[in-house]
């Protein structure tokens, strides 16, 4: 039977498995019935799983292969890692070694600033917490950054029962200018008088001043009998208004503020001459006031450049 070959592998290790079946001693597959072949197996196209004979020499030379290749993997990782980490050490330490000039020729101090206020008034709501709301108007002479604006709870006697603080809606304050400002006093205590102050860092040189002008401004009540009010928008400058604000202080006939809110333009950029509605709903009061102080802010945007 040595000199016959398996039909499905080719092998000569053909054996008797009984008197009618032979089968092959590699792929163990049954002979046909009393027949075997002397030729070749035939070709089979397609995937096929092939069992090879291999030696002590190939083995060893295949688990020497795939040592050498780790230890090639494993190096390479091992000086990526190492070579990043010393990267990084040396940005930070270039970091830490940074220092920020200082232009010698600012000037900017902080001072109290001459102003005046108006429509002064504190809000309380019904959680004990009181709004101290107000206009201020810079006249010291300078521009003014950030003013700062301290309220001081006095009783009867002058003793201070507490302070609190709040900033302007703008951050900057050119000479001549006025701002609104808003102090919250969450659970403030009981008091007989009150005293506001304000603090503010000087701008020396010029700045840039936007043309936002307010327009068609009316109030009308909505079906909640809430008192809106709605006007118009335009940028009469030559730069681009970013991120735009209106703030708005509805006054009473004794010149008292009665409410205030705050609204943002939808649209990110107000371009030179373009105009925008908006509106601005007060929840505060049901009254209709006597007459309102509003105004813009923004920050300037020239050319796509902020």
């Amino acid at each position: 039977m040595n000199s016959k070959q398996c039909p499905s592998c080719g092998s000569s290790n053909i054996y008797q498995e009984s008197a009618t079946v032979y089968r092959c001693g590699d792929c163990f597959d049954r002979l046909p019935t009393g027949t075997t072949m002397d030729s070749p197996p035939p070709k089979v196209y397609g995937t096929s799983q092939k069992n090879h004979q291999t030696t002590a020499t190939s083995n060893w030379k295949n688990l020497f292969t795939g040592i050498v290749v780790a230890w090639l993997v494993l190096g390479s990782s091992i000086f990526t890692y190492f070579k990043n980490s010393m990267s990084g050490f040396n940005s930070l330490t270039e970091e830490e070694k940074t220092t920020i000039q200082i232009d010698p020729s600012l000037e900017s101090i902080e001072i109290i600033p001459e102003g005046e206020f108006q429509f002064t008034s504190a809000l309380p709501d019904v959680l004990g917490n009181v709004y101290f709301l107000g206009k201020f108007t810079n006249k010291s002479g300078q521009n003014l950054l950030m003013p700062k604006f301290t309220v001081d709870l006095l009783n009867a006697d002058g003793t201070n029962l507490g302070s609190g603080f709040g900033y302007a809606d703008k951050n900057l304050i050119l000479d001549g200018d006025s701002a609104s400002f808003q102090v919250l006093f969450s659970s403030a205590p009981k008091y007989d008088h009150y005293e506001i102050s304000v603090t503010a860092t000087t701008i020396p040189g010029e700045t840039i001043k936007q043309e936002l002008l307010l327009k068609q401004i009316d109030f009308k009540r909505n079906q909640y009998k809430e008192i809106v009010l709605f006007g118009k928008i335009q940028n009469r400058g030559n730069l681009t208004a970013n991120f735009t604000k209106i703030n708005c202080l509805l006054i009473d006939k004794k010149g008292n503020s009665m409410d205030y809110e705050t609204v943002s333009l939808e649209k990110q950029d107000l371009l030179p001459k373009e105009s925008e509605n908006f509106q601005i709903i007060f929840s505060r009061t049901k009254q209709l006031p006597d007459s309102y102080y509003c105004e813009t802010s923004s920050t300037v945007k020239d050319n796509g450049v902020n």
